[in-house]
Parts: C-alpha cells; sequence; structure tokens
C-alpha cells in the first residue's frame, strides 16, 4: 500500500498535508523558505498556520503582552494556553529587588490616587477658611476657626466650596421664565378669574392655531458652573463694600451684596432669554429666489458657496427659460417662409438671407431663437 493510499484513507488531503508541513510564522508571515536561519517553535497547542512561529517574533511578542513585568503569565491568543517560559536561576538579592520593584508598581497607583485626592482636599479647606474670613471679616473669621472644634472645621470648610457649587445648579431664574409663559393658564384657572370673566376650565388651543413653542432649556456648562461658585463669595463681597459701605457687620454687608448680585444677574438672564426666545418664536423662512439670495446671503459668502448655488439652480433656470421660449414663440405672430426652411436646396452665398428669415426675435428677451 503506497502513501498516496492511505492519506485519502485518513481524511487528510495531499495539498492539506503540504500545508501542515510547511511552516509559517504567524507574527511575521515569513516561511521557512526565506529564512532558513531562523529558530522554530510551536509552543502550544495550536495545529495548522498558527502552529509554528519564529523564536525571536515570539520574544518580542512575550515583552509587548508582559509590559516590563518579567514575571507576568502569556497566554496564546487563539488557544488560551499558557506559555511554558523557563528563566535561568538568579542571585536572591536580584529576587528580593525584582519583588520590591513589583510592589512598587502596584502600589503607586494608590499613591497617586491618594495625594490627588489629598491635594483636592486641603485646597477645599484652605478655600473654606479663606472665604470664613472674607465674608465674617478678618478678625471675626480668625476668631471663628481658633474657637472652633478641628473636627468640625475639617469637615465644615471643604463643605463650603461644594456648597457653593452645588448651589449654581439651582436654575430659578428658567423657572419663574416658565412661570411667565404660563401666567395667563394659571390665571384662568383661579376660581375668581372664572367667576368674574365665565372662563372655561381648560384654556385648549382654538383650531387651526398652532401650538406655543417650549421655553429651552439652558445647557449645563460645568466649566461656567464651577467658576460661578467659586467666584460668588469674592463677587459678593465686593458688592457689598460699594453698594452697603455703611453696613458695619460684614456678614451682612457679604450676604446682600450677594443677594443683589445674584438677583441682577437673574433679570438680566431672564431678560436675555426672554429676547431669545421671541426671536425664535417671530423667525420665519424665505423662498429661495434670485431677489432673496440677493437681499438676505450676498453679504458674507463666499464664491465657492455662490457657484455650487448657480450650479444647482442653472437645471431649473433652463428648464423654465424652455418654457417661456415655447409660449412666447407659440404667442408671437411669425411669418416663416417655407422655401427658406429647406436648407438642402440653398447654397452658401444665399445663406445669410435665408438666416435672416429664420431667426425670430422675441421683444423684450435677451436672446434669439432659431429653427431648423
Amino acid at each position: 500500500m503506497t502513501g498516496q493510499g492511505i492519506v485519502p484513507h485518513l481524511g487528510i488531503t495531499p495539498n492539506s498535508a503540504r500545508r501542515e508541513s510547511e511552516r509559517t510564522c504567524w507574527i511575521c508571515f515569513a516561511t521557512e523558505t526565506e529564512n532558513l536561519m531562523a529558530t522554530w517553535l510551536h509552543p502550544c497547542q495550536c495545529r495548522g498556520s498558527t502552529k509554528w512561529v519564529h523564536e525571536s517574533c515570539l520574544y518580542r511578542w512575550i515583552d509587548e503582552k508582559q509590559n516590563g513585568n518579567s514575571r507576568a503569565k502569556v497566554t496564546c491568543m487563539q488557544c488560551q494556553v499558557e506559555y511554558i517560559i523557563i528563566f535561568p536561576k538568579v542571585s536572591r538579592l536580584a529576587i528580593i529587588l525584582e519583588r520590591f520593584q513589583d510592589i512598587v508598581r502596584h502600589c503607586s497607583l494608590f499613591v497617586a490616587a491618594s495625594a490627588f485626592l489629598g491635594s483636592v482636599y486641603w485646597t477645599a479647606v484652605t478655600y473654606g477658611g479663606l472665604t470664613v474670613i472674607q465674608v465674617f471679616g478678618q478678625q471675626r473669621g480668625m476668631e471663628i476657626m481658633e474657637k472652633g472644634d478641628p473636627f468640625i472645621l475639617l469637615v465644615g470648610l471643604p463643605f463650603i466650596p461644594v456648597a457653593l457649587i452645588l448651589s449654581r445648579l439651582i436654575r430659578w431664574e428658567d423657572a419663574l421664565l416658565r412661570l411667565w409663559h404660563k401666567r395667563h393658564e394659571i390665571a384662568d384657572n383661579l376660581p375668581l378669574v372664572k367667576r368674574l370673566f365665565n372662563r372655561p376650565s381648560n384654556s385648549s388651543l382654538r383650531a387651526g392655531e398652532p401650538a406655543p413653542l417650549s421655553v429651552p432649556d439652558e445647557p449645563v456648562d460645568f466649566a461656567r458652573i464651577f467658576c460661578g461658585g467659586i467666584m460668588l463669595p469674592s463677587i459678593a463681597t465686593i458688592m457689598g463694600n460699594i453698594m452697603y459701605r455703611n453696613m458695619t457687620p460684614p456678614l451682612y454687608r457679604t450676604l446682600l451684596g450677594g443677594a443683589t448680585f445674584i438677583g441682577v444677574k437673574g433679570i438680566l438672564k431672564i431678560y436675555l432669554r426672554q429676547k431669545q426666545y421671541l426671536n425664535k418664536t417671530r423667525r420665519h423662512i424665505v423662498d429661495y429666489t434670485e431677489e432673496n439670495v440677493r437681499i438676505y446671503m450676498s453679504d458674507g459668502q463666499d464664491e465657492s458657496r455662490e457657484s455650487v448655488r448657480q450650479i444647482a439652480g442653472s437645471e431649473d433656470n433652463e428648464s423654465d427659460l424652455g418654457e417661456d421660449m415655447e409660449n412666447e414663440v407659440a404667442d408671437a405672430d411669425v411669418d416663416i417662409n417655407p422655401d427658406a426652411t429647406q436648407t438642402s436646396d440653398i447654397d452658401d452665398s444665399q445663406f445669410d438671407d435665408v438666416r435672416d428669415h429664420v431667426i425670430i426675435s422675441v421683444p423684450d428677451r435677451p436672446y434669439t431663437l432659431f429653427l431648423s
């Protein structure tokens, strides 16, 4: 029995057996014939094209996977078998240093996170202390912090910037603006208004009347919220010193200055939001015509955008132009010589005369019509 008869009997074709015997590195895809001096390994249970690999390519791939930790385990991506890596014997001092290096690598992440959180905490404590001095005055503020309980100070002072930032999340301007837009609906639902004006309980929209646009919510800007909360004590102190300088207690002066600043800023914000709302409800879109383009879009447009519009509208202009020409030719009283239309019997010397008879001039149009 020959070898060719055995291979089909085992279910293995000659081509598959040839591919199995040919070595190909699954990392660099180089074959055995391309590098005859390379060392080949099959470090896992993979078969077929992923069985063989160059030793040098496998070393580089293992170094990338270990990422500096030579003791880390590396497994095959296909069969998930752990590679058997044998290290030579080293001294006891090298083993101790390597273990210490691993401990430092694992602990460095927690140390860095603790240092960052600690710096944030002590920054908040310092900010809270400065805010107390700024609000109560230097003498009264130092007295409060010196006579206060240390535990309460360590807990209460860092809560001051947190409370200021959280207070910025209260959107009282939006609530007041929505209340202003619903003032008629709220007034119609009052019992006294119903009795005096005999209005229905539900103020539904009239037939065909479009629903009014709702007041859009202002997008949340965390950077603006953070800066506004942090700068609020300083702004309140400045406003109090300017507007309420005759008031002796610094605390009352700062509180009134902060309330004044928040109130004025809120009123101006409501005014701006209302104007933006009215501007949005009164907008309208006009038709795309040459006159509207010349009036509304002529300023600040580049040449490329104008050329795109001209190309996009060229087909429509040509179709409209052809229709106008056909209508005006049908309405016009045109007398065409039948002999002049037979161009086959006309020589070159009479071409100009025939063309004079064929050309039809349309009044008030910058073009002429040629008939064949």
